[in-house]
């Protein structure tokens, strides 16, 4: 089993609420529990509305009506849920991240670091 944050975030900030960790097999795990349980996944799966930019005429309401659709896979939510995103405080941006436990002196939160190469003279 490994460790997910499953994320519903607005533009006002991160708040407790906002945010659940959760121990599954797999995110299509998750995407399978809301399916069966969505009212346990209601708060942010009726916040959070998928948008495709290329395609202004696509609109299949929120997760939360996706979620109620017979059709619904788990495959097809999280293709839905990685088309949410903030849009001011009107709707949010639900994500699910396989997250690791790590020792305080591993911390590092710059993604862009630099590793450093040795040189090696000839």
């Amino acid at each position: 089993m490994a460790l997910y944050l499953v994320t519903s975030l607005f533009d006002e900030g991160m708040y407790e609420s906002d945010f659940q960790v959760v121990e599954a097999q797999s995110q299509m795990e998750i995407a399978q529990h809301m399916l069966e349980h969505p009212q346990q996944w209601e708060n942010y799966l009726s916040r959070a509305y998928p948008r495709n930019w290329r395609d202004h005429t696509f609109n299949v309401g929120s997760l939360w009506d996706c979620v109620h659709s017979d059709q619904m896979t788990p495959d097809r939510l999280l293709e839905l849920i990685d088309m949410t995103s903030v849009d001011g405080d009107s709707t949010s941006q639900l994500r699910i991240f396989e997250i690791q436990v790590q020792q305080l002196s591993e911390v590092d939160t710059n993604p862009f670091k630099r590793k450093i190469i040795p040189i090696v003279r000839l």
